[in-house]
């Protein structure tokens, strides 16, 4: 694996989940929590990781995005699918993509901001666990709210999380009869600042299932939080 280039890096553990799961354990011990809140850092459990692969993999895409890779957790479960796909990830924080392990399989990782950066490329699946920042504490990102918004013709209003900037991107290049794995805070469904995206999602016909966990269902190890997984195609 290399970034900003196609590799094939060595082989991982045969299902990539546990190499991946030690990759986390070996940075959330050199990264504090100030850092991990600032990146909006929540890892995926491998439970959901296997679900979203399982969605998206099903569809056999030729290639596939992960637009906030952490440590490889998501395109671990997929490569443990098919390790034939080519795969694009975009990573902003280079402390985590220090501590990524390697994949036996063709990965462009790429050491930008996901959100920042022109892409034209399109996909026929994305995985994603966008970072988890509340309007409050987003800073800059201004041109790239209304960039968003003007591509998608889905308003994000100022108080939207940072996670709604990254679906709404993220969907946008989406490939026809390509698959798409969201793990979001399941505040989405209830949130004023969601409104416009929930219309997106029935605009666009979207949404095929939401996959929804409650308060005590534990889902993060490091967290109290709701969770769901949005199942989408186009």
């Amino acid at each position: 694996m290399k970034m900003h280039g196609v590799t094939f890096g060595r082989a991982s553990e045969p299902d990539g989940s546990l190499s991946t799961v030690s990759a986390e354990f070996a940075y959330a011990r050199v990264a504090s929590a100030e850092h991990r809140r600032r990146f909006g850092q929540f890892f995926t459990p491998p439970s959901l990781a296997a679900l979203m692969a399982d969605w998206v993999m099903a569809v056999e895409p030729q290639a596939v995005l992960d637009p906030a890779f952490g440590t490889g957790m998501l395109i671990a479960a997929c490569t443990a699918k098919n390790s034939s796909t080519f795969f694009t990830a975009y990573e902003a924080d280079p402390l985590v993509m220090s501590h990524a392990r390697q994949f036996d399989c063709r990965l462009d990782l790429r050491q930008a901001d996901f959100l920042a950066t022109p892409i034209t490329e399109k996909y026929d699946g994305i995985v994603m666990n966008p970072p988890y920042i509340r309007h409050r504490e987003i800073r800059g990102y201004e041109s790239e709210r209304r960039d968003i918004s003007g591509k998608a013709r889905c308003v994000i209003p100022k108080s939207a999380n940072l996670y709604i900037y990254f679906a709404v991107k993220s969907l946008t290049l989406l490939r026809s009869g390509g698959r798409a794995a969201l793990l979001i805070p399941a505040e989405w469904m209830s949130a004023n600042f969601a409104a416009s995206f929930k219309v997106y999602l029935i605009n666009e016909r979207l949404l095929r299932q939401a996959v929804l966990f409650s308060n005590c269902s534990n889902v993060f190890d490091d967290a109290l939080t709701t969770a769901s997984v949005l199942l989408c195609e186009r």
